[in-house]
């Protein structure tokens, strides 16, 4: 019986001790980058950069294809009176504004595509930067993101320290 008492003593002991090492071992924490991303105001800035960029490039899109539209109509209204030739002639000048358009259109894409890319790559890199800067002074020595996690502790949550820091620009 002493014995048993012993053992189990001594087993609580060493799971007591080795319990208070693993505490100490982790300390970790979460983040919620979506809404780190949607609430950081760089993030709003660059959107709107971006979105007048689109609206201005809508505006050259419109007026090269209202010019299209208007050499259509006016080579409907006069076929009649061009030669075949001269209707001719004027059909390949519309199909290679077309053309030109749709080339004009995917380079647009493109090169929106890459600046939108290039902002996303710079806001996530300050974004990892404050969440890094955030562990070593804090003593995290793991933090997650959010949505890979299938729960954590409301005090584990480091997504509003995360967007105060990146807000003040500090």
């Amino acid at each position: 019986m002493v014995k048993r008492v012993i053992l189990v003593g001594g087993a609580l002991l060493f799971l007591l001790s080795f319990l208070g090492r693993a505490e100490n071992l982790a300390k970790v924490g979460y983040v919620d980058m979506d809404r780190v991303f949607d609430e950081y105001t760089e993030t709003q800035k660059a959107s709107q950069e971006l979105n007048k960029e689109i609206s201005a490039r809508r505006t050259e899109i419109t007026k090269l294809e209202n010019e299209i539209t208007t050499l259509k109509e006016k080579l409907d209204a006069q076929e009649a009176l061009l030669s075949k030739e001269e209707r001719s002639k004027r059909a390949q000048v519309i199909n290679q504004k077309i053309l030109d358009l749709q080339k004009y259109v995917r380079d647009i894409e493109m090169d929106l595509a890459r600046k939108e890319e290039a902002m996303t790559k710079k806001l996530i890199t300050a974004i990892y930067n404050v969440v890094r800067e955030i562990a070593r002074k804090e003593g995290y020595t793991l933090i997650l993101r959010k949505d890979s996690i299938l729960y954590g502790e409301e005090g584990m949550d480091l997504t509003d320290k995360v967007i105060k820091v990146l807000n003040k620009g500090k």
